[in-house]
């Protein structure tokens, strides 16, 4: 579970419209690449306030704490978070919240217990998308926002799937969510030194550009979604593609 600047900075701005407290979930350890002081210049960039006070670790992975890079828990305290949870189906890299997403019996202690859901390059290595889902709906308050930074182009076999923004668009608005804001975000496979680009996404924004027009570099889709109390997590969409077409 990567955080890097591409997918740092849209969190920031998200925090700019509605700041970040409780509890977070990171589906998968979090590994940051970047240091501390990286991190303040996004901030005081984007002016957002971060909470300089906290405790400042390194990374749990010992390649990036030779780096000087910062913990996951470090990150998510500095932007408000009081209580910091990571779930993965083993605990391998000491996650403190073990569930294999694939699977349907969600415990009831994981029910509604968290304010903000971070899906940061988790979701394309799960097979059962619709169950992953269903559980990451299960597990999010009532208010609470879902965050996804998931694979779009070019990244053949880094997990099951790759993610067009349309999926995210369409599923989220036909399941009742509220939708705060979509990016896609052009980069390299070095991404800690070479420049990042994104867009706001809308419906159709693509559509030149969908068939062979982007090119060599990877792309993301960064997705920033609230649950509502009338949201559900079951009803299956239409592509927006069709659903926009009136002969459809």
């Amino acid at each position: 579970m990567g955080f890097i600047r591409a997918n740092t900075i849209p969190i920031l701005k998200e925090s700019c419209r509605r700041p970040f407290s409780g509890s977070v979930l990171n589906l998968g350890m979090p590994d940051v690449y970047f240091d501390y002081n990286h991190f303040l210049r996004m901030a005081q960039t984007l002016h957002t306030q971060v909470d300089t006070t906290v405790e400042r670790t390194l990374s749990h992975n010992p390649q990036f704490a030779k780096k000087g890079y910062m913990s996951g828990e470090t990150l998510f305290k500095s932007m408000g978070f009081e209580k910091i949870y990571n779930l993965d189906c083993s605990s391998y890299e000491g996650a403190n919240v073990l569930f294999d997403l694939n699977r349907k019996d969600l415990p009831q202690h994981l029910e509604k217990q968290f304010d903000v859901i971070i899906d940061h390059g988790t979701m394309e290595h799960v097979f059962h998308i619709p169950n992953f889902l269903n559980n990451c709906f299960q597990m999010l308050r009532v208010g609470g926002r879902m965050i996804h930074s998931s694979p779009t182009s070019n990244l053949v076999d880094h997990g099951f799937y790759m993610f067009s923004p349309t999926f995210f668009y369409d599923y989220y608005t036909v399941n009742n969510w509220e939708l705060n804001n979509i990016y896609v975000v052009s980069m390299t496979p070095h991404q800690e030194t070479e420049p990042f680009f994104y867009t706001e996404y809308e419906p159709g924004s693509f559509d030149e550009v969908s068939y062979g027009g982007l090119h060599g570099r990877m792309y993301f889709t960064i997705c920033f979604v609230t649950k509502n109390i009338e949201s559900t997590s079951t009803q299956i969409p239409q592509q927006g593609l069709f659903s926009r077409t009136p002969n459809w």
